[in-house]
This record gives structure tokens, C-alpha cells and sequence, in this order.
């Protein structure tokens, strides 16, 4: 016989095993104590079983709770970073203790020029050649 591994078939051979002793009537007196335990356990199981499944739907009504916690949590912080940030300007460092930047104003770039290669710009050689890019289309 295979072993049986899942609750449910474990359950249902302990059913099965006590029918067959109830069946069995010649063979009833020599095991009816372990009969009767096997009937204990079964209840117990069928009971704890219960509770297990009751306590998964509990679990899921609690996490879908926690999630809709989370996000109006998440609209109430929203609304009070959007009332501080009216309340006391969009450049004030203060809100940074809200984790809320700053505006501030970027410093710019220098401007580097670069001089071209051999100190001369190209193309002002007397005879230097035009692109072809830069001739006018006839």
C-alpha cells in the first residue's frame, strides 16, 4: 500500500478503518479501545482542521485590511508633506524633516571654450576648401 501523506487521506483512512471495525463485529471487543481512540483523534483532527481553516480566512481578511490601512496611510502622509509644503514655501530646508525636497536653484555650468587644435580656427586658411554641407543647394 502507499504511504499516505496528505491530511485529508490520512483523515479519510482513520473514517475508513473505524467503519470497517463497526463491520466487523466478531473482531469489535478485541479492539474497541484502540477503536475509540482512533474516533477521539479523528474528532480532534476534524476540529483542529476547522480551526486551521479558520484561521487562513482570518489571516486573509486581516492582510486585505492591513493593505487598505497602508494606503490611506499613504493619501493622509501625501496630504500632510502637500500642507507643510504650502505652509512654509517650496524652497524652505525645513522640509527636508518631512523628506521633502527642497526646491533649489541648480549653479551652472561653466562655460569652457576650447581653442582648436594648432591656435587657429578651421577653414579661415587662405584656399581652404567649404564642405559640401555648407554649399548652397541649386
Amino acid at each position: 500500500m502507499p504511504t499516505l501523506t496528505s491530511q485529508a487521506d490520512i483523515a479519510l483512512d482513520w473514517r475508513g478503518l473505524i467503519d470497517a471495525t463497526d463491520k466487523n463485529p466478531d473482531l469489535l471487543p478485541i479492539v474497541q479501545g484502540e477503536r475509540d481512540a482512533l474516533e477521539q483523534f479523528l474528532e480532534t483532527f476534524g476540529t483542529l482542521k476547522a480551526t486551521q481553516d479558520e484561521l487562513t480566512a482570518m489571516r486573509q481578511e486581516v492582510t486585505q485590511k492591513l493593505l487598505a490601512t497602508l494606503a490611506q496611510g499613504k493619501e493622509v502622509a501625501i496630504r500632510i508633506r502637500s500642507v507643510v509644503r504650502g505652509k512654509i514655501g517650496p524652497r524652505s530646508e525645513r522640509l527636508a524633516q518631512f523628506k521633502v525636497p527642497p526646491i533649489r536653484s541648480r549653479p551652472r555650468k561653466p562655460v569652457v571654450e576650447l581653442p582648436p587644435p594648432g591656435g587657429e580656427e578651421v577653414g579661415t586658411k587662405p584656399g581652404a576648401s567649404v564642405s559640401p554641407s555648407t554649399k548652397p543647394v541649386v
